[in-house]
C-alpha cells in the first residue's frame, strides 16, 4: 500500500512532464514552421515587387516607340503610294515587344508560397502574369502571320499593312492595359507590406 502511494504520484508526475515535453517540442516546430513560411511570403512579396516593377519600366521603354510605328503604319496604309515589301520589314523589325520576367510567378507556385497570402493579392497577382503572358503569346501569333511569306509580296502587301496597323494599334493599347495592371497590383503590394510589416522591398 505504501508503494503504491509512492509511486503513483511519481508515476503522475512523470507522465505529465512527458506530455509537457510533447506539447512543448510540437509547439517549437509548429513556431519554427510558421516562422519559415513568415520569411517564405516575404521573400515572395520582395521578388514579385521587384520583377513586376521591372517589367513595368520595361514596357513603358517601348510603349512610345510603339506608338509611333502605330502612326507610321497607319499613314502608310492609308497612303496611295505604293510601298516595298522591305520597307515593311523594316517598319515591322523596328518592334519588339520587351521580354517580361516571370520567375517570381512560378517560384511562388513551386514553393506554395502564395497559399500564405490574401486571396486578393494572389488574385491581382494571378491575373496581372496571366494578362502578360497572353499579351505575349498574341504577340508572337499575330506578328508570325504578317510576317509569313503569303502576306509579304506585291499583291498582298497592301492588305498586310493595313492588317499591321490594326495589331500594331492592338499592342500598345494592350500594353497600356498591362500599365495600369502592373500599377494596380503593386499597388496591393504595398498595401500587403504595410498590413503585414513587411520590408519587402530589400
Amino acid at each position: 500500500m505504501t508503494d503504491f502511494h509512492v509511486w503513483l504520484p511519481r508515476a503522475l508526475f512523470e507522465s505529465v512532464l512527458i506530455v509537457f515535453s510533447i506539447l512543448l517540442a510540437l509547439g517549437l516546430d509548429q513556431w519554427k514552421e510558421d516562422q519559415e513560411i513568415e520569411a517564405l511570403v516575404s521573400r515572395s512579396i520582395a521578388s514579385f515587387e521587384r520583377e513586376l516593377r521591372t517589367n513595368k519600366l520595361r514596357l513603358e521603354d517601348v510603349s512610345a516607340y510603339h506608338r509611333g510605328l502605330e502612326q507610321v503604319l497607319r499613314q502608310q496604309s492609308e497612303d496611295t503610294q505604293r510601298r516595298s515589301v522591305k520597307e515593311f520589314r523594316d517598319v515591322m523589325a523596328a518592334l519588339e515587344p520587351p521580354a517580361f520576367f516571370s520567375s517570381a510567378w512560378q517560384t511562388a507556385l513551386a514553393t506554395g508560397g502564395l497559399g500564405r497570402m490574401n486571396f486578393e493579392l494572389v488574385s491581382a497577382l494571378s491575373l496581372t502574369y496571366g494578362m502578360q503572358l497572353r499579351f505575349e503569346d498574341s504577340y508572337r501569333t499575330e506578328s508570325r502571320v504578317l510576317l509569313a511569306p503569303a502576306s509579304l509580296n506585291d499583291e498582298t502587301l497592301e492588305l498586310t499593312i493595313f492588317y499591321a496597323a490594326r495589331f500594331v494599334a492592338d499592342v500598345t493599347r494592350s500594353e497600356a492595359e498591362l500599365v495600369v495592371f502592373y500599377e494596380q497590383t503593386l499597388a496591393l503590394i504595398d498595401e500587403y507590406k504595410q498590413t503585414h510589416d513587411l520590408d519587402a522591398s530589400n
